[in-house]
């Protein structure tokens, strides 16, 4: 009886073993790899052997924040064993460090095997830098010039304005959202793609949750300033979901991040006094004008985000922080603006404005009749959607998929040139985002960077 037995079992075992072997098996990979080489290029590495020729060989690559993956397959050469690498130029690829994601390759051979790796994580990392670091589950911090205590104040001062805005508009940060503090210009601009405007100061690429600013360990009063702005547009693109920053007019997303640059929330002197002389000299600008791009001449620049941060204080104040955030829900949905106005607030973007002039004192404006065209919606603050717009309009565009990004000014240089241009062209920091900054406007550094914004191309 246990001869038998044991007959049976070594029948069994050698049957088992005579069994084809399954086809996910057939293909096996030996080695993977991924490397940052930021900002040259990134490479996806791979060897695999099967019994059979491998014919052919895919990646697949997810971005955090990108609904849509992307397929490419590389150069390799066919055989029994191969290895192959797939490089992603990120000339014409660009995307910004701190990117996350997963990749998976996809292998068949001759014998028609087939094999699907499993998902592996990566992160876009720029080893350039000796990167200091502070960070809670909502925000992290990045910067290598200046000291502990410099870094320590641009964190406190971005988790108050984070806490205050998730508040304010009922938004919640459920993923961590990333700064990269560039100390000088050279380095900034190594790290931004090709064709950035030579007045770029920042960019924030909404999609993937991450800006970059240029912030001297000398600037410190702009970057307390701009660093809270640029999180707030990051904080709007999450809570309106698909359509982001786009879907509001320029003003109202504009408004809200110099309305929480600060907390309590408050208007800088040179927007304030920009504000005060327009009341008085019954010069301000239509807020239609404003639902688009900005203008950049200097006194057109600060009125516009004078104006913007005082109609979002009207709405807060006269209609109730509730109201507001139920305008920034009904923008979720592709609607023409004044069709939400009506909804929530029961008046259109006109009415709306002919109460905001009579609470701040100003004269009532002839209201032109509205055009019945459907809003063009587009990214936020010149950080916005084209990568390279032209100077008097703010968009921006990061790569591969339609990124909403958007670009802030530079910040002004430590002494004002003796005499600066009416209209200056480096006006950037959010790109239109953050506000902007007039260079050479004696004591105005801040001010400066903040009209570099207003043509900054923030996606």
């Amino acid at each position: 009886m246990k001869r038998a037995l044991v007959f049976f079992v070594m029948l069994m075992v050698a049957l088992v073993s005579a069994m084809p072997t399954h086809a996910q098996d057939a293909i096996t990979i030996t080695s993977n790899k991924f490397t940052s080489n930021f900002r040259t290029n990134l490479l996806f590495q791979v060897d695999a052997q099967s019994s059979a020729e491998i014919t052919t060989m895919a990646i697949t690559v997810q971005l955090d924040g990108i609904a849509s993956s992307s397929r490419f397959v590389p150069e390799f050469t066919p055989g029994a064993r191969v290895n192959a690498t797939y490089t992603w130029n990120l000339a014409t690829r660009y995307i910004p460090p701190g990117v996350t994601g997963q990749y998976w390759w996809t292998i068949e051979d001759k014998a028609g095997n087939k094999k699907q790796s499993d998902k592996f994580n990566f992160r876009v990392e720029d080893t350039t830098k000796t990167w200091k670091k502070m960070s809670n589950e909502k925000f992290a911090l990045y910067w290598y010039s200046g000291g502990d205590t410099f870094g320590k104040q641009l964190f406190d001062r971005a988790i108050a304005g984070l806490n205050a805005t998730e508040k304010g508009i009922n938004a919640n940060v459920s993923r961590q959202l990333q700064i990269f503090v560039y100390g000088n210009r050279a380095d900034f601009f190594a790290a931004m793609e090709p064709g950035t405007r030579d007045w770029t100061g920042g960019r924030a690429f909404s999609d993937y949750g991450i800006t970059l600013i240029n912030i001297g360990s000398n600037d410190l009063e702009f970057g307390l300033r701009a660093v809270p702005h640029e999180l707030t547009h990051l904080v709007i693109q999450l809570k309106l979901g698909d359509l982001g920053t786009s879907a509001l007019p320029q003003w109202m997303n504009e408004g809200l991040a110099v309305y929480y640059e600060t907390v309590p929330p408050s208007l800088e002197d040179y927007l304030d006094r920009a504000l005060k002389r327009a009341i008085q000299n019954d010069t301000l600008l239509p807020m239609r004008t404003l639902v688009g791009s900005f203008a950049t001449a200097n006194e057109a620049a600060y009125l516009s985000y004078a104006q913007s941060y005082s109609m979002i204080e009207f709405i807060t104040r006269h209609y109730g922080k509730d109201k507001l955030m139920r305008l920034l829900d009904a923008f979720k949905n592709a609607r023409h603006y004044d069709d939400v106005m009506r909804e929530v607030l029961s008046v259109d973007t006109d009415g709306l404005e002919a109460e905001w002039r009579k609470d701040i004192g100003a004269k009532p404006r002839v209201v032109a009749t509205r055009s019945n065209a459907t809003a063009t919606p587009f990214p936020t603050f010149s950080l916005s959607t084209d990568p390279n717009p032209p100077p008097t309009v703010a968009r921006a565009t990061a790569t591969p998929q339609s990124v909403a990004a958007a670009a802030t000014s530079a910040p002004a240089p430590t002494a004002a040139p003796k005499s600066a241009p009416s209209n200056n062209p480096l006006t950037s920091v959010c790109g239109g985002a953050f506000g902007f900054i007039l260079l050479g406007l004696v004591g105005a550094t801040w001010a400066w960077k903040r009209l570099h914004k207003t043509r900054e191309t923030w996606q």
